[in-house]
């Protein structure tokens, strides 16, 4: 890969700031929705948005991909599909309406017949399928959402930091080292899911996948090599150092981020600012410390958020589930058990919400400094990256493994006789363990939003060791079972499969039913 001057980089993130022009779209051209059909659209997705626990970045992609299964159920026609598709998107104000040109239906048409085409050769299991069923929603937003500057700022990045990693204690080439950067620099600058690095690496290990006009006709060879890329991909973003070098590429990702925001505010002073120490530092302080303040809004609305789905959740199993088992295994209801297992999961994080912090001034001094480094003609310092170290024999590490398996044994054992102390029936019990699993994932994932602009590597404290103890195998199985719930979501099934697909029909009646009260209003005219 070419290498890029100090001064071309710094021109380069200056030009990610230029404001992206639009080509012009004839009225005639354009891709519209009726508001009446837009405003039942937003309702929807509100709703579901609520109860699909995603993050914000995350739900335009996880819309297309709902309607692209659902339309690739219903229709074969890759025009039509394309066409309700962005419609249907347009709708619910995921992308802007009365801007779109139609001709973008027919680019997204080519996108949508690839994965037709695929699927008509039959090969792979399921799990294939839904990754290429991810590949097309993200290549059709990246079609359909312009994202010249994110491309721009993680090209900057990447090419700031690919060569300045020192890889000790690994074998791992050169090559797969700036593989790893840039997928981490990707994960971490645009917290970008699977599917997106998949979308992002196939480009480069397949590139005929970007040409469909020369496999649409006979596909079944390309096929056939998209399952040896996927396992390529699948390995790339799971090799051993992968965890290390993000780790290592997260605090340079939020200094920029940081950085860039600032600038944003004044494009016209963004030269001058880079170039003036004083000016940068007073940019970065004041940018951090809102930016400080906006997660901890965001933390308060994920917070609510997630006790709102949680007590819904909780009173639906309580329904259906644990007053039904109580009275047919035990003839009665036990009142105080239930009434702890409905409100135990809001309060729980409600209580450690409030317990998480903001950052420091000492972060603040971190980020200042990784900007000055990203903003200098000054060579970049070299990042350090290490592991072999403390390295275990088999026996101590089998012994470990055994005393980590005791500790869940131990920590659950523990939780489950203090619940007979108090009464709790095996039903409650069981229900009380799957929710202070799940919510205690949750409040971690909640945790990781409010470091979203820590830099500085986390306190090494006696408490925190314990704390970690006690907790690791609550948040293991929590994780375990958030997992299988995204998989069998009463709530979800019924959105998606029972109500969203009549639902979306009739808007899209609606939407024709009124077009026609248009053009029979003009002929009065």
């Amino acid at each position: 890969m070419q290498t890029v001057s100090p001064q071309g980089e710094i021109e380069s993130l200056l030009r990610a700031l230029k404001p992206i022009e639009k080509p012009s779209v004839p009225e005639t051209s354009r891709i519209r929705v009726h508001a009446a059909v837009s405003r039942f659209s937003v309702l929807y997705e509100r709703i579901r948005n609520a109860v699909d626990y995603k993050d914000d970045h995350l739900l335009r992609k996880s819309a297309i991909l709902r309607i692209l299964k659902r339309q690739t159920v219903l229709e074969k026609d890759p025009a039509i599909i394309a066409d309700q598709l962005i419609r249907e998107l347009i709708g619910a104000k995921y992308l802007p309406n009365d801007e779109l040109d139609e001709r973008l239906i027919l680019e997204a048409e080519k996108v949508v017949q690839k994965l037709l085409t695929i699927q008509r050769v039959r090969l792979g299991s399921s799990k294939h399928l839904e990754w290429l069923q991810g590949i097309i929603a993200v290549e059709l937003e990246d079609l359909l959402a312009d994202g010249t500057q994110e491309k721009i700022l993680t090209t900057f990045l990447y090419e700031k930091l690919a060569a300045k990693f020192r890889i000790v204690g690994s074998t791992i080439t050169a090559g797969d080292i700036r593989l790893q950067v840039y997928i981490a620099v990707y994960r971490t600058f645009l917290k970008a899911d699977d599917f997106t690095i998949s979308y992002k690496l196939i480009r480069a290990f397949l590139p005929e996948w970007m040409r469909p006009q020369d496999w649409v006709q006979t596909p079944q060879a390309l096929a056939e090599r998209l399952l040896g890329v996927e396992r390529r991909i699948r390995l790339a973003m799971d090799m051993p150092e992968t965890a290390a070098i993000q780790r290592a590429v997260r605090p340079w990702s939020i200094s920029l981020r940081t950085l860039f925001t600032g600038l944003k505010e004044k494009p016209s002073d963004a030269q001058a600012i880079i170039l003036k120490t004083e000016s940068l530092e007073e940019l970065v302080v004041k940018i951090a410390n809102r930016q400080y303040q906006e997660a901890k809004g965001k933390l308060r609305r994920g917070a609510l958020r997630a006790m709102v789905y949680l007590f819904v959740t909780k009173m639906f199993i309580a329904l259906v589930l644990e007053v039904p088992l109580e009275l047919l295994w035990y003839k009665e209801i036990f009142f105080p058990a239930l009434l702890v297992n409905l409100l135990f999961p809001p309060v729980l994080m409600f209580i450690v919400s409030l317990l998480i912090k903001i950052p420091n001034i000492e972060n603040t001094k971190k980020i200042l400094s990784q900007v000055i480094s990203l903003t200098s003609h000054e060579p970049m310092p070299w990042i350090d990256v290490r592991f072999g170290q403390g390295a275990r024999s088999a026996t101590s590490d089998w012994l470990f493994r055994m005393i980590y398996a005791a500790t869940f044994g131990m920590i659950f054992g523990c939780i489950v006789w203090v619940l007979g102390q108090l009464s709790f029936t095996w039903i409650s019990t069981t229900l009380f363990l799957f929710f202070l699993c799940v919510v205690s994932f949750f409040a971690f994932r909640l945790r990781m939003t409010a470091r979203e602009y820590v830099v500085l590597p986390p306190a090494q404290r006696a408490s925190t060791a314990m704390l970690d103890f006690i907790s690791l195998p609550i948040l293991r199985a929590g994780q375990w079972l958030s997992l299988g719930i995204s998989r069998i979501n009463v709530f979800l099934f019924f959105f998606d499969f029972l109500f969203e697909a009549p639902f979306k029909i009739f808007l899209s009646v609606l939407e024709e039913w009124l077009q026609f009260m248009k053009e029979k209003k003009e002929e009065l005219q």
